[in-house]
């Protein structure tokens, strides 16, 4: 799991146009009323089936705009990502008369990286990740709207019509965006939990001490030597950062975001859409809050992060007998390291956070203008 956009992808489609296909048909019935009883089913099947079809074509659209982007993103700042998941695991791959000799400083550290490895180490891993995004973005983005379905009714307002103040009697409660979020957040991270676990152990890899050659030889090694359970090892440390950072993000984001489209002080930074009169955040306001919520998040959920990382690489290092539960992981930390280890990595992993939301949303942006999102 990796952090998340502040706004979820799934908040940004829009059901505009069944709502307006919904009041265009009532304004149909109303006239062919006066001129004929009643209405082929065929016509309506049709207007219905056509619909979907739209909104189908549209959620790919922005499915493979927020995979991009994210794959975009996850680039630009892998090197920052592979340096925290190695100060995060260090203790556990070296020996305590080595410890010193690994740099504390961020310069200092990817120095040593790109000395040891080449430049191109900065991105060891990375491939795996950008994979990782797309189906991981793709059952979230289902799963979350297929809840909002369950729970508030298939003709439920869209989170745009909400903004616009669209009336329908549908509207979808905080609370269902919270038990929808979290459901698609644990769906997501358990069905692309593998990947993340092949991505930390290609990460943590020692140049010239590789035990993996590439994504397919990681996943064959560690179902054939820890069994497909070694392939979900962490996963419970993992599900305690993704939905705690969910819940996080989407309430300090929403909040700041609701608060800013309101008041008159943040007035000038609004974007304007000249063709709905629709007002959205702008650039600089979309970068300060995602970083807010992200900086926010990580803070509450790093400690997790920490043991969930060492869990992940424990299989390629320790004997079964050896290795240890989420408990005793935390256990070992306080008791090896101090409390200061959950910590180990928190400067470049929030020294991520600005670029990160940066690059992701002026990616997005610009597929969606290409795309005609």
């Amino acid at each position: 799991m990796g952090r998340q956009t502040p706004e979820p992808l799934v908040r940004r489609l829009t059901s505009r146009p069944i709502i307006e296909d919904h009041h265009h048909n009532n304004e149909e019935q109303q006239q062919s009323s006066s001129i004929s009883p009643s209405k082929p089913k065929h016509a309506t099947t049709k207007k219905k089936s056509s619909t979907t079809e739209s909104r189908g074509i549209e959620a790919l659209k922005q499915l493979f705009c927020g995979g991009m982007s994210g794959a975009v993103a996850k680039t630009v700042t892998a090197p920052l990502s592979r340096l925290t998941i190695l100060y995060q695991v260090h203790p556990m791959v070296t020996t305590k008369e080595n410890r010193p000799k690994f740099s504390m400083t961020i310069r200092g550290g990817l120095s040593k990286i790109v000395e040891r490895g080449g430049i191109m180490s900065l991105w060891k891993g990375n491939g795996t990740s950008c994979l990782h995004r797309f189906p991981f973005s793709a059952i979230n983005f289902y799963c979350y709207e297929g809840m909002l379905d369950i729970l508030n009714g298939e003709q439920r307002l869209s989170d745009e019509d909400e903004d616009n103040d669209i009336t329908n009697t549908n509207t979808v409660s905080t609370f269902s965006r919270l038990v929808a979020g979290a459901v698609a957040g644990t769906t997501a991270c358990v069905a692309c939990y593998p990947l993340d676990l092949v991505r930390t152990r290609l990460t943590t890899q020692l140049d010239g001490k590789e035990t993996y050659r590439g994504i397919t030889d990681a996943f064959a090694k560690i179902a054939q030597s820890e069994g497909p359970i070694g392939l979900y090892s962490g996963l419970g440390p993992t599900l305690m950062v993704a939905v705690p950072n969910f819940s996080i993000s989407w309430v300090v984001y929403g909040s700041l975001k609701e608060y800013a489209l309101e008041d008159e002080l943040f007035y000038n930074l609004r974007k304007v859409d000249y063709n709905t009169g629709e007002q959205r955040l702008g650039f600089l306001l979309t970068l300060a809050f995602g970083a807010a919520s992200g900086t926010l998040s990580t803070l509450v959920t790093f400690p997790f992060d920490t043991v969930r990382r060492r869990m992940q690489i424990q299989g390629q290092h320790f004997a079964p007998n050896e290795r240890l539960t989420g408990v005793q992981m935390i256990r070992s930390i306080l008791k090896n390291d101090g409390i200061k280890s959950f910590y180990r990595g928190l400067t470049p992993e929030i020294l991520k956070v600005v670029p990160m939301v940066g690059t992701m949303f002026t990616t997005y942006e610009l597929l969606k203008e290409k795309l005609k999102v």
